[in-house]
């Protein structure tokens, strides 16, 4: 028998348990499986869309242990091939996020390891990511503006209506059809009425979000009718427990795109940043065009809608009302925007707090001032001109902890009292 002596076997268990406590890497067969999806999601739309291909540079990280996995060389040599791809680390300048990445010169497609959901929901993905990363050179990549309307309960009603009626005009055909379009552009109109300048809002993130989740419908679902119904389904039974203010896109914009390649082909070549895809499927309603929206929405279940949201918002008014008091009244610490303000949020988990912005439970950027990692809430206004968490503690050192969030400051930034009792601001020097 090999005896051992205790101080090698406790160096050995501690290997071990190191060893244990260490994320393993990105699976390398997998990522290259995700690859070959994708390429063969893009090769079988061959460009019939948008006259490009979706499938270019993309790379997968894991958000723990920022471990890379690409299909492509990165310029720098900060990946090295291995299995035909490229792996490395992630830099900690660049932002984790399901969302186009611009890293040393070249737009990417970056996605989170590992990829949630169903098949069909990961093939929709795998076509609606990659067309960001080309949404730039079709010059329609809108501005992604703010929609607090849809966190109100009227603005929720009477999205809802017009869903429903999208997806009654995605089913009929014939009459039956245009009498649904018109009842979902009166439902639209009148929300628009309700609430000044959101036709204007809604329309930019339907061409932000809204155009590439029908990219990654058409593309992703394996036929015309698997792309319908789902999208369908969508429209019919909606997460009521999300916000719509700007996860609305991802449920409008494939229903208003399937519709215009029936009734108007060819839009997608007119389509620019300013175009309203309501308006566009309006244009193709003959004859009578007036609508009594409050005539026609008992027929799509009002009644029950309104009951449902107004519980909704009972809820909902005890969050915003604990929000308002951490991050509006009380004693708050606030991050301008300095030279590169970056982030990544969950966007279907927005609050809405009116003409104080929008608060993000879970929140991560980095500026010139350093990162700022939150768990508990966020507030930025709509302009994301700033970023405002409750007042630490202690203001003091490199590593500032507060109630639910962290900071780490670069050289040369500090936390100056603010104009408010108890409150602070990041400053340099």
């Amino acid at each position: 028998m090999r005896f051992v002596s205790l101080a090698a076997m406790s160096i050995a268990l501690l290997a071990t348990a190191a060893h244990a406590q260490t994320p393993p890497p990105i699976d390398i067969a997998q990522v290259k499986a995700v690859f070959a999806e994708a390429k063969d999601i893009s090769d079988h739309e061959g460009g019939r869309l948008w006259g490009m291909k979706l499938y270019g540079a993309m790379f997968f990280v894991d958000p723990e242990t920022r471990s890379v996995v690409a299909n492509e060389p990165d310029s720098d040599g900060v990946l090295h091939a291995q299995d035909g791809v490229y792996v490395g680390t992630l830099p900690k300048d660049v932002i984790i996020s399901n969302a186009p990445t611009v890293w040393e010169g070249k737009r990417w497609t970056q996605l989170m390891w590992p990829m949630y959901g169903d098949a069909l929901s990961r093939r929709v993905a795998l076509a609606h990511e990659p067309f960001h990363r080309i949404q730039p050179a079709l010059h329609l990549e809108a501005p992604d503006l703010p929609n607090l309307q849809l966190d109100t309960l009227e603005g929720r009603v009477w999205l809802q209506l017009e869903w429903r009626a999208l997806a009654a005009a995605l089913i009929e055909t014939g009459p039956r059809q245009t009498q649904a379009i018109r009842d979902a552009i009166a439902f639209r109109d009148h929300r628009h009425q309700l609430f000044p300048g959101s036709d204007k809002s809604e329309a930019s993130l339907e061409i932000a979000e809204g155009v590439p989740e029908y990219t990654g419908v058409v593309a992703g679902a394996l036929d015309h009718y698997s792309g319908l119904w789902r999208t369908v389904a969508k429209l019919t039974d909606p997460d009521q427990s999300m916000t719509f203010m700007r996860t609305f896109a991802y449920t409008s914009g494939p229903a208003y795109g399937l519709l215009l390649d029936e009734r108007l082909p060819g839009w997608r070549k007119m389509l620019t940043t300013q175009s309203d895809l309501g308006a566009l499927l309006a244009s193709t309603l003959h004859g009578k065009t007036q609508t009594s929206a409050e005539h026609r929405a008992p027929y799509y279940g009002e009644a029950a809608l309104r009951l449902t949201e107004a519980e909704r918002a009972t809820k909902a008014a005890a969050e915003k009302a604990h929000y308002r008091a951490l991050l509006v009244d009380g004693p708050t610490l606030t991050l301008p925007k300095a030279v590169h303000f970056a982030f990544s949020f969950n966007p279907a988990a927005q609050v809405g707090l009116g003409d104080a912005g929008l608060v993000y439970p879970t929140f991560h950027a980095t500026d010139a001032w350093g990162t700022l990692d939150v768990k508990e809430g966020v507030l930025l206004p709509t302009d994301f001109s700033r970023a405002i968490v409750a007042a630490p503690q202690n203001p003091t050192g490199a590593h500032i902890v507060g109630p639910g969030w962290t900071l780490d400051l670069a050289p040369g930034w500090t936390l100056v009292p603010g104009s408010k009792p108890g409150s602070y601001v990041v400053q340099k020097g």
